[in-house]
């Protein structure tokens, strides 16, 4: 397996430089594990976490999801009374989870499907909490979970790291703007990239001072299992659009030149 050491990584990436096949789908084949941090939960941002994965599959990767979620004051009162909590934050998450409206989010779930029914993708979801250990309500807190990073690592122990912004609007997160820092074990930014392993590994855990993290409900996981394909995905769906596309321009010059 090729180590990640012998890519050129730039040090940022923004639309222009086409992230999907110049950071992701590169560093994904070189890769084993992969640590994510996606922003809120919802089937938008999952599609978003999802970018290059399949090809993280194909080397029999691991990957850690962390997610956010926002309670409402009705939510947070309900658990208070005794309500399961679990429950309640699944109820909150299924809302946020509609079917796909476009075959684009429907492969990118699948990917995800696949590896969840693998026992490859664990997901966790983060909730800020109070002094008595209760999560909060969006309107009671000011910090949410809503950070963009991830950490890759190869068969070797070298490790990628990134932080930025995504957009996972769900009208418009195939067209998103990105951009993002990239840092690197092996160069002089390693301790950067040794603090956002730091902190993924202490929330994970529950070991972040006023923070939940709880792993994803029974039916929310349930509700992504019915996007399992019946084969493993091989490819990224943006890299088969992408195909088709040249395909069909190719077929359309060809018909051309025969006419003339």
């Amino acid at each position: 397996m090729i180590s990640l050491q012998r890519y050129l990584f730039k040090i940022f990436y923004s639309p222009a430089d086409d992230p999907l096949h110049n950071f992701y789908i590169p560093a994904l084949k070189a890769s084993v594990c992969y640590d994510r941090s996606a922003g809120f939960f919802s089937s938008t941002a999952l599609a978003v976490a999802a970018e290059g994965v399949a090809h993280l599959i194909q080397n029999g990767g691991k990957m850690r999801l962390l997610v956010g979620a926002e309670l409402s004051e009705d939510d947070v009162a309900a658990i208070r009374s005794g309500y399961d909590q679990r429950e309640k934050i699944c109820e909150n998450l299924l809302q946020r989870f509609p079917d796909p409206q476009n075959d684009l989010l429907k492969k990118r779930l699948e990917v995800m499907a696949w590896m969840v029914a693998e026992g490859r993708l664990e997901i966790r979801v983060v909730l800020p909490k109070d002094a008595q250990g209760f999560p909060l309500s969006a309107s009671q807190c000011h910090d949410y979970y809503h950070p963009k990073s991830g950490v890759l690592t190869d068969a070797e122990g070298n490790q990628v790291g990134f932080t930025g912004s995504v957009n996972e609007s769900a009208t418009a997160w195939l067209n998103n703007y990105e951009s993002f820092m990239v840092i690197f074990s092996w160069d002089n930014t390693k301790a950067y990239l040794a603090q956002i392993v730091s902190n993924f590994e202490r929330l994970w855990a529950g070991k972040e001072p006023d923070w939940i993290a709880l792993e994803i409900p029974e039916a929310v996981k349930q509700k992504l299992l019915k996007y399992r394909p019946s084969n493993a995905p091989i490819t990224d769906p943006l890299e088969d659009l992408q195909i088709e596309a040249k395909e069909s321009t190719s077929g359309y010059e060809t018909s051309t030149l025969g006419h003339k």
